[in-house]
């Protein structure tokens, strides 16, 4: 199809970043009135395929969470830390859900339209952005995409490079077996499969719950071994056979671990969203809230007539956090094992979960650091300290 079409702006990528800035977008019409807004994506369907977690009270989207949780649980060495959060609760949001909720909502909005096709490239011409696709070019004055890594994202450096993958089941017993206000966020005690290793165990009901295998590794498995595992969990922890349960769904995924800084803009009219714009914590995957946070700034930007901003990344300590344990975390596997126990065995849960939120004071962090041992640290510091002493 040969055409072209002008809008406002374009959301390239119909994620959890682009699903986000749309809805940001819609809540702003007042402020933003009679902008076209196009979205565009290869597949608009809503899918069961994702689980997305946050703990973060003021959030956009409470009304469509799933399940919440007011304990966590940590099991490593034979040990199990558990703590009843008092300022948090641990929240979930089905991919699905979220998807349609915002997508029906968008089909009903006059200014908004939806587009399935393949995205081939983007462009700029004349301070005009445009996305080249299957079914023709589409021009806006701002692009927004989380779907291509522009050609400097490979130019970045990068020392350590890891992938977070995993595999889960959302299962139905014939029993009940589960503690639906519990959440296990973590069960190191298990076999380390080339890299860091644990089980994470989220119960919606005492029969339901969502198992997921989880490995920090430079390498994916063969899809059997994460069914073996997943099936040799259920039998060692909770004494399910194969025939005592019911897979009422799967996910999986794989989730960039990188210290690697991570370009804007793709050109100078698309900026760059989601996990391709950088927001990911490095160290742990997690991406829903700091997807939400860049939204509202991008329709912030807008609304006051500015240009919307790249992710600005994380303050320059945590990056040197995000850095040292990444290193450890790549060449000392059961050295991080033991740092990842002795965080949960001499800290809260809720210092941690703010910590990985990059909400605490320095002080705070120097008290969780200083319950750790210190070598590995100081092994990472050498050895990266050519990024560490240069600005991360």
């Amino acid at each position: 199809m040969d055409k072209e079409e002008n809008y406002d702006y374009i959301i390239a990528g119909a994620g959890a970043a682009g699903l986000s800035l749309l809805a940001y977008l819609m809540d702003s019409a007042p402020s933003l009135p009679k902008k076209k807004v196009l979205v565009i994506d290869a597949s608009l369907e809503p899918e069961a395929d994702k689980t997305w977690c946050f703990w973060n009270q003021d959030h956009r989207f409470m009304e469509l969470t799933h399940h919440t949780w007011k304990t966590l649980q940590v099991v490593s060495n034979g040990e199990v830390f558990k703590e009843r959060l008092t300022n948090f609760g641990y929240h979930c949001i089905r991919s699905e859900q979220y998807r349609r909720h915002i997508l029906e909502r968008a089909r009903q909005a006059e200014q908004i339209t939806l587009l399935e096709t393949r995205i081939h490239d983007f462009g700029e011409q004349n301070d005009r952005a445009i996305v080249h696709t299957a079914k023709g070019n589409f021009v806006a004055e701002w692009v927004f995409q989380s779907v291509l890594k522009p050609d400097s994202f490979h130019q970045a450096v990068v020392d350590s490079s890891l992938i977070q993958h995993f595999k889960g089941w959302e299962i139905e017993t014939d029993r009940e077996l589960f503690d639906p206000a519990t959440a296990r966020l973590m069960d190191f005690d298990t076999e380390q499969e080339g890299g860091l290793t644990f089980f994470y165990v989220l119960p919606f009901s005492q029969k339901t719950a969502l198992v997921e295998y989880t490995i920090f590794s430079e390498q994916m498995l063969e899809e059997n071994r994460y069914d073996s595992a997943l099936g040799h969990y259920l039998q060692q922890r909770y004494g399910l056979g194969s025939n005592d349960y019911n897979i009422l769904r799967s996910e999986a995924g794989a989730i960039p671990m990188e210290d690697r800084k991570v370009p804007g803009f793709y050109n100078r009219r698309t900026l760059n969203i989601g996990t391709v714009g950088g927001i990911t914590k490095p160290t742990t995957g997690y991406t829903f809230t700091r997807a939400h946070q860049h939204s509202r700034e991008i329709v912030r930007a807008l609304a006051a007539g500015r240009n919307p901003a790249p992710w600005p990344g994380s303050p320059y300590r945590f990056r040197v956090y995000d850095i040292m344990l990444l290193y450890l975390l790549k060449h000392e596997t059961d050295i991080s094992r033991h740092i990842f126990h002795e965080l949960f065995n001499k800290n809260s849960i809720e210092l941690l979960l703010r910590f990985l939120d990059e909400e605490t004071k320095f002080t705070e962090e120097l008290g969780i650091f200083s319950k750790l041992p210190y070598a590995p640290f100081f092994r990472s510091i050498y050895r990266m300290k050519h990024r560490i002493f240069t600005g991360a």
